[in-house]
Parts: C-alpha cells; sequence; structure tokens
C-alpha cells in the first residue's frame, strides 16, 4: 500500500474510495437504509423468497413422487393435465407453507432484535423456538414444545454455519 506526504505534511490518503464510512451520507440513501433495514420489509422479503422456494421444492417432488395412485393390480396411467395439476397443487402447497414460516420467522427475529437492541444467535434460537412452538401448538403442547425445539437446533446450527465457517 502506498502512503506518501505532501509538502504540508499530511499524509496521503493511498485510495479515497477506501474512506467511504467517514463520508456523511445523501438523505435518499439514509430513507433507503431505513426501509431495508425495517422489519415490515424483512418479513415481507422473506415471505416473496419463501413462496419462491416453496413452489420450486414443491415442482420438484410432484415430479419425483407422483401421489395419484390406480387401482390395486391395475397399472397407474395418469394424464399429462392430472400431472401438472398434481405438480401446481403441491407447488402452492409448500408454496404457502415456506412463506408463512419464513415470514414468521425472520419477523420475529426482527422484532426481538429490535426489541433487545442486540443482533446474535440468541435472536435466531429465540425466533425459532417461538416460530416452531407456534406452528406445533395447532397439534397440542407436545408437538409445541418438540417444534421449539427443533426449530432452535435448526436455527443454531444455520446461524453457526453462516457465522462461523
Amino acid at each position: 500500500m502506498r502512503t506518501g506526504r505532501i509538502i504540508s505534511e499530511e499524509p496521503v490518503k493511498p485510495y479515497m474510495w477506501l474512506n467511504y464510512v467517514g463520508i456523511p451520507k445523501h438523505a435518499m440513501e439514509l430513507r433507503m437504509h431505513r426501509v431495508l433495514e425495517s422489519c415490515p420489509f424483512k418479513t415481507a422479503t422473506s415471505y416473496v423468497v419463501g413462496y419462491a422456494f416453496g413452489g420450486a421444492l414443491g415442482l420438484l417432488t410432484a415430479g419425483l413422487d407422483p401421489a395419484i395412485v390406480g387401482e390395486p393390480g391395475k397399472a397407474a396411467t395418469i394424464s399429462t393435465r392430472q400431472a401438472l395439476r398434481e405438480m401446481l397443487d403441491r407447488g402452492k402447497s409448500l408454496a404457502k407453507n415456506f412463506a408463512l414460516i419464513g415470514a414468521m420467522f425472520a419477523g420475529t427475529e426482527c422484532l426481538l432484535e429490535s426489541y433487545r437492541g442486540k443482533s446474535g444467535m440468541s435472536n435466531s434460537v429465540a425466533a425459532g423456538c417461538i416460530t416452531g412452538g407456534a406452528i406445533g401448538l395447532r397439534a397440542g403442547v407436545t408437538a409445541a414444545v418438540a417444534g421449539c425445539g427443533g426449530f432452535a437446533a435448526f436455527s443454531v446450527a444455520i446461524d453457526y454455519f453462516f457465522r462461523y465457517r
């Protein structure tokens, strides 16, 4: 890295673009930053990405595991229309599920982060537990506890992988 001194004995900055942090930001840039870091934006983004991922996964699994079965002893023959209908139905179903789970997790994590004022693994663990518990609660308390533990453990694994790998 080059350094030097000019006539006035002030140090010369090697590359001005490296000092971007100290430059004051424009009002529009600050506004966009606030929007992109807001909880509604993060929740909506997770919903859209979850919907797209779930839809793609649904189309893939429907193609690999057709649920249309024929009568016992006869070969199941399905038309292209039936296969496409099944693929679309499964894609929509998984898309809605992934979108809901993604939005619940991202919204909960963002709210916890905003409330606590800290960003760390404990927020994602708590958000995973709350999301898993809420999803499992429809099947009973035991399922809610299992969902809480499962989602929290998965959140720890993912967070650890992305932060410390």
